[in-house]
């Protein structure tokens, strides 16, 4: 037995399928009870099953009513007859057997015959849809879609469903969700196990779609004219009709066209043959039927009463279709103004768009109540990718004077619903788009080698990691920078580290650098020139892998990675470096100080587990971070120094942002050495407290403090002794911090070409 729905005749003579009738004028309808009258001798049931508006009305016996209420799924067969007063319904099923096919219990079941807000209806999703208006809403829906198939397939366009699921923002404004997999979800995922960019389900972030706009596009250059109804999702919080989470868009893209005006032909054409499909179809009588029902409820008001839906109708049909250009309609506007013919809050403006006032003025006015397009918008106000307006067409425009001022794009207005849709041609070569992208700051992960903007290496700004490069790689690249540093230039950072020590052996007095280097070889093997050099691997490698995860960490929170590549951050590199540095020598100092004193002239420690033992015996855990306080004081100007010069020196060298060895390896040499010679004098103080313990004289073994420290050396030295090894100190920084940037360059290269091969 089919599910049917008799529609009464004086409705709609053609509206439904036909009844299941036998030979004998016996029917049988399906359907839900609407609403229920019994009284003594018979009783009267509404069914609907969704098909239709209006209900169908079964006269029954008390008998066969019994059990039956709101909400019960019933199966009736009777006789179909004439119904006696013709004024609801012309037929009615007179019950000769009715079967109950789902109980409802009348007093639990939330929905009754009185209005029910929106908000209280979304609380009961399965049962919504069962009201008539809401059904009509569904079987609305259903014949757009129909009609718009149709109207596409007629205009040779091929319908396509691009990916819901991307790795493309499209639209650039961030407000995207992110497309995750819960840890709980993985039957692999360890209890207590952290999440991680590793973990990630696509390797990379991936997003639920906001526009199918880029895939159509490549589609549309493969197959000419493609078309889809998809759904697509927002991000935005904002709590207004205006602002779904998620909703169906319909885009389409076509290839080969050079007229705006055929973009707005195929919109006006569609919209029109919706419009007439409105117009003579069984849901349009029934939902300007609805209208008018519920005008006349005082539950819920509306603007949009009968007789204005059947005029926009009309007006999709008939137009005028109206087109003015976005300097027009701002003319519009304030002429209006102060004409006092209407009050904006907003005031009309060529910078500022057009608002939401603005628009429903422009379509009650502009468009007589209809749809009217709005053209060749500032640039400024829409999106890189849109193509200039034609000569001709700006030639009209006052404010466009500027060649390039307008975009070729319109914004379809219409009553109430303002803009209704939006199309513009696409910038199509490449070194404009480019140029485009450069202006609005959205080639930051982009080289801006104009000449050659595909050329292997410029894709990737190696000044900021990608989103997805994750903590771990990143602490790896900054501990194999760490140890490339000192390891390399050890034997440089051992002479500097004699050459700063107050009152040494008279056989550690060294007139020079190569003087130092030959008197230690000849005196004390070759060898030694790297003693302490295990307590630099073993310190390095985490410090320096902390120093370069906070530095990316607080340069990105900053905003230091934003805008243009060759845009300039100098309080974002001196923060993130300051902050870098505050966190790395927390971990190195107690490795500085074991270094240092297996550095000194006669030191007899032979291991790093030797000397860490012996100081700690000695001296006690504080002796490992007495220049602690000194060391901050040196190396937090010392990094924010050197780190804002390597961002200026790289940006101004570099331009392009792409990976260069060479940018990273001059780049880090000037800004190490310049750091380096202005903090000597600290380094200094930094080394008298490191070397306490290993000083024959009280005063030197017993200083405890930066300035004390500082005192002694002024009173021995003067302030030249601050300088004691400015020479060592800047040929060990230079090339040390040329090794360390160009290495953790290398190693960030390495990770990101690793991921980018992986997606």
């Amino acid at each position: 037995m089919r599910r049917q729905l008799l529609i009464p005749e004086r409705a709609s003579p053609s509206a439904g399928a036909e009844p299941l009738t036998r030979s004998d004028g016996v029917v049988t309808v399906n359907g839900f009870i609407r609403t229920v009258r019994k009284q003594k001798r018979v009783a009267f049931a509404a069914i609907g099953d969704g098909s239709s508006l209006q209900s169908l009305q079964a006269v029954l016996s008390p008998a066969q009513a019994e059990g039956l209420s709101t909400g019960s799924a019933v199966s009736i067969t009777g006789k179909w007859k004439e119904s006696p007063s013709g004024k609801e319904q012309s037929h009615e099923i007179h019950a000769e057997n009715v079967r109950i096919l789902g109980d409802n219990d009348a007093t639990t079941y939330p929905l009754q015959k009185k209005y029910h807000s929106t908000e209280f209806l979304r609380t009961l999703p399965h049962l919504r849809p069962r009201l008539p208006v809401n059904s009509l809403l569904l079987r609305l829906r259903s014949h757009v879609i129909s009609r718009l198939t149709h109207f596409f397939s007629e205009q040779d366009f091929v319908q396509t469903h691009p990916p819901i699921i991307t790795s493309s923002d499209c639209e650039g404004a961030g407000e995207v969700f992110t497309v995750s997999l819960e840890p709980t979800a993985s039957k692999d995922h360890k209890e207590g196990a952290s999440s991680s960019q590793d973990e990630l389900f696509f390797q990379s972030p991936k997003y639920l779609t906001v526009s199918s706009q880029l895939h159509l596009e490549a589609l549309a250059q493969s197959i000419g004219k493609v078309w889809t109804l998809s759904p697509t999702f927002r991000a935005e919080k904002s709590d207004t009709p205006r602002h779904l989470s998620e909703f169906y868009m319909l885009e389409a893209e076509v290839a080969f066209v050079e007229d705006l005006g055929q973009v707005m032909d195929l919109v006006e054409d569609m919209l029109r043959d919706i419009g007439r499909g409105l117009q003579t179809s069984r849901v349009g009588e029934e939902l300007l039927q609805a209208r008018k029902l519920q005008s006349n409820e005082d539950a819920e008001k509306s603007d949009v009463t009968h007789d204005v839906l059947a005029r926009r109708w009309q007006g999709l049909v008939d137009g005028p279709w109206p087109r003015i250009t976005f300097a027009d309609a701002i003319k519009t506007l304030q002429r209006a103004v102060d004409e006092s013919k209407t009050h904006f809050e907003f005031e009309p403006s060529h910078k500022s768009g057009l608002q939401a006032e603005h628009e429903k003025f422009l379509a009650e006015t502009v468009g007589q109540g209809g749809p009217v397009f709005v053209t060749d918008y500032p640039r400024d106000l829409k999106p890189f990718y849109m193509a200039p307006s034609t000569d001709s067409l700006k030639a009209t425009i006052p404010e466009a004077a500027n060649a390039g001022s307008t975009v070729a794009c319109f914004d379809l207005l219409a009553p109430e619903l303002c803009e209704l849709a939006g199309g513009s041609m696409r910038e199509y070569r490449l070194s404009q788009l480019l140029e485009n992208m450069d202006a609005r700051g959205l080639r930051r992960a982009l080289g801006s080698d104009s000449k050659d903007p595909t050329a292997e290496g410029s894709l990737q700004c190696y000044e900021s990691l990608p989103p997805n490069f994750s903590l771990s790689a990143n602490m790896v690249a900054g501990a194999f920078a760490g140890i490339a540093e000192h390891s390399v230039m050890y034997p440089i950072d051992l002479l500097k580290t004699r050459m700063q020590v107050v009152n040494p052996s008279p056989t550690a007095v060294y007139t020079g650098i190569s003087n130092a280097v030959v008197t230690i070889s000849r005196v004390e093997g070759f060898r030694t020139l790297w003693k302490g050099l295990s307590s630099v691997v073993l310190g390095a490698g985490p410090a320096h892998a902390v120093y370069f995860a906070s530095y990316e960490a607080v340069k990105h929170a900053m905003g230091g990675n934003e805008g243009r590549h060759e845009e300039h951050h100098p309080l974002a590199a001196a923060v993130s470096g300051a902050a870098a540095t505050i966190a790395s020598d927390a971990l190195m100092n107690p490795f500085d100080v074991i270094k240092q004193r297996m550095q000194l002239h006669g030191s007899v420690y032979r291991s790093f587990g030797q000397c860490a033992r012996s100081v700690f015996r000695k001296e006690g855990f504080t002796a490992f971070y007495v220049s602690y306080p000194t060391t901050l004081c040196m190396t937090v100007p010392f990094t924010a120094l050197q780190f804002t010069a390597y961002e200026s020196i790289s940006k101004s060298i570099n331009p392009t942002g792409r990976y260069d060895p060479y940018t990273h390896c001059t780049a880090g040499g000037l800004a190490g050495g310049l750091a380096a010679g202005l903090t000597t004098p600290l380094d200094v103080i930094k080394t008298l407290l490191q070397t306490r313990g290993n000083a024959t004289e009280p005063e030197l073994r017993n200083v405890s403090g930066l300035w004390q420290a500082a005192a002694i050396i002024k009173r021995r030295e003067g302030y030249r002794g601050f300088f004691r090894g400015l020479k060592p100190r800047i040929i060990t920084t230079m090339p040390s911090t040329a090794i360390c940037w160009s290495a953790y360059e290398m190693a960030k290269a390495f990770f990101i070409a690793r991921n980018e091969t992986q997606r």
